[in-house]
């Protein structure tokens, strides 16, 4: 995959999650992916992911992603992001392809009801 080429598939996922389109968006995951958030929740299937996605409590999804970053040569990239549904989280994912599909993908996320500007400009900590 190229770096358009990543920067493409992240934001075919975010109109895919947006449209609650959840096999679209696991499409671009291998079967065998190995999905988490080291903390909170683990996935090592497409079957397994697809579930976790659909499990929506019937709220509106949206993803934004920030800032991207792919290395061509290792098949390795990271975007950050702003991902709201259940909760608002910014957060930042590491992702690793084979055959223009996600392998790997750890993500490391906040919860916070503030917007990507004031989180990152600190406002979390003002008092």
């Amino acid at each position: 995959m190229t770096k358009a080429g990543f920067e493409g598939m992240l934001q075919a996922m975010a109109r895919a999650w947006a449209a609650r389109d959840y096999a679209g968006a696991a499409g671009w995951f291998a079967e065998d992916v190995r999905y988490a958030d080291p903390l909170r929740y683990r996935h090592a299937s497409r079957r397994e992911l697809l579930r976790f996605f659909e499990d929506d409590e019937g709220r509106e999804q949206r993803t934004v992603w920030h800032n991207a970053v792919f290395d061509g040569d290792r098949q390795v990239g990271a975007a950050e992001y702003t991902y709201e549904g259940t909760n608002r989280y910014h957060g930042l994912v590491l992702i690793k392809l084979r055959d223009d599909k996600v392998t790997h993908w750890r993500e490391y996320q906040h919860v916070s009801d503030l917007d990507w500007e004031d989180f990152w400009a600190g406002a979390a900590f003002s008092g």
